[in-house]
């Protein structure tokens, strides 16, 4: 059972949108997406910064159509700032291959990078405010 208040709350919600993150913008479920942010987010993109859902959902629609990719979370921190806010730090690492088969063949993952993410409580629930995407390990040749 998720309590419904409180930091435990905070840390399980704040959690599970870095997982919808990753599940929704695998299965190109951009709406789904938009609704994890407030309306005037801001994501910084490795240094291209995005800012409020009209950006985002342009970015998100101009992603290619002919890859499949999987956005696979980790070593999820979640650290509340009051009752309204939090930060957050969650490992991922990036997998991306060419679409069409049954079954898609890789070398091994592209990425290997840290979200860094603010949270805050809306009346819908927790949303992301800002997220920041580091990434720390690159494959060659990419």
């Amino acid at each position: 059972m998720i309590p419904t208040t409180g930091e435990a709350n905070c840390r399980e919600m704040c959690a599970r949108l870095s997982v919808a993150f990753a599940n929704n913008i695998d299965r190109r479920d951009y709406p789904a997406v938009l609704d994890l942010f407030v309306d005037d987010a801001v994501v910084d993109r490795t240094g291209t910064i995005i800012r409020g859902k009209s950006a985002l959902s342009a970015w998100l629609d101009s992603r290619p159509r002919d890859i499949v990719t999987r956005h696979i979370c980790t070593n999820i921190d979640i650290v509340p700032n009051g009752p309204a806010a939090a930060e957050g730090l969650t490992y991922f690492t990036f997998y991306k291959a060419d679409g069409g088969a049954a079954v898609c063949e890789l070398d091994g993952p592209d990425l290997i990078g840290e979200y860094r993410d603010s949270f805050v409580l809306t009346p819908q629930g927790w949303k992301f405010q800002k997220r920041k995407i580091v990434v720390i390990f690159r494959r060659r040749g990419l």
